[in-house]
């Protein structure tokens, strides 16, 4: 059950990856201008860019990792949620670490990237009495 609960928050975090790119590459709301300041010292120098990253990397990570999920028997999945968990943790992070500062959509990033951690952790801590965890790591 709960592997299934990981494989859909990972489907639903790449809807979401998705749909937040789209509007990045269409240039809506707060995406009309990408902000001059982030020029030369963020690693992105458009909103497309960083719409391409995302979608590739959290958009089809997460797809491919939900529907592992819910294909296969292996409990991968807790270890993979947990590795796309930390990488948007890190993702969002970057700003405050390259800019010294903080926006409001960073908040939603990192509870999205907490609960996607903690339910790998949680699933790798309580599957089979963590055996998972061991069966994962020696194969």
């Amino acid at each position: 059950m709960l592997k299934k609960f990981v494989s859909s928050y990972c489907l639903f975090l790449s809807l979401s990856a998705f749909f937040l790119g789209s509007y990045m590459f269409l240039g809506k709301g707060a995406f009309a201008d990408f902000p001059p300041e982030w020029i030369g010292i963020m690693p992105f120098s458009s909103w497309n860019s960083l719409a391409l990253f995302g979608i590739i990397v959290f958009g089809i990570g997460n797809a491919g990792v939900g529907i592992y999920g819910l294909l296969k028997k292996s409990h991968k999945v807790f270890l993979l949620s947990i590795i796309l968990g930390t990488w948007l943790f890190l993702a969002a992070e970057l700003p405050i670490i390259l800019m010294g500062e903080w926006y409001l959509p960073l908040v939603f990033l990192f509870l999205a990237s907490a609960i996607q951690v903690l339910l790998g952790v949680i699933g790798l801590l309580t599957n089979k009495g963590g055996k998972s965890l061991n069966k994962i790591l020696n194969s």
